[in-house]
């Protein structure tokens, strides 16, 4: 039974490392058109933060910086609770920014890996309305 498991953690982590995001962007184009080219032009700060705890400190480096958005990703397994958590605690430190929970039990348009998305509010409004997004 533990070399199962062994084999089982070893081919999750496995996936996580073999994400291509370049995919993902592709197939959320309907919802998020900006992102492909965001991501072929670098413009999203992605860090690999493992498990929650320095996310505040990954989102003070994005908001001294140029990039469109910051995209933290944790560890497989990591709960969507965690995520809300994370979300929370972003938004109300920074006001100005806009924070979005993905993860993949939730199939469609989240991403592979369990992830926090960060953007500039005013910034992501002003894109929504050039596509004429309606908030729910």
């Amino acid at each position: 039974m533990n070399a199962i498991r062994k084999e089982e953690k070893e081919e999750k982590e496995q996936r996580h490392e073999e994400v291509d995001w370049g995919v993902y962007f592709d197939s959320i184009a309907k919802v998020c058109p900006w992102s492909k080219q965001y991501y072929m032009q670098d413009k999203i700060l992605h860090a690999k933060v493992g498990s929650p705890g320095t996310e505040l400190t990954y989102v003070a480096s994005f908001c001294a910086t140029e990039y469109k958005a910051l995209l933290l990703e944790y560890n497989e397994g990591t709960a969507i609770d965690t995520l809300l958590t994370v979300v929370d605690k972003i938004e109300s430190k920074y006001l100005h920014l806009e924070a979005f929970w993905s993860h993949p039990d939730e199939k469609e348009n989240n991403t592979p890996t369990p992830c926090v998305i960060v953007q500039d509010k005013q910034e992501l409004t002003d894109l929504r309305k050039q596509i004429g997004f309606k908030d729910e």
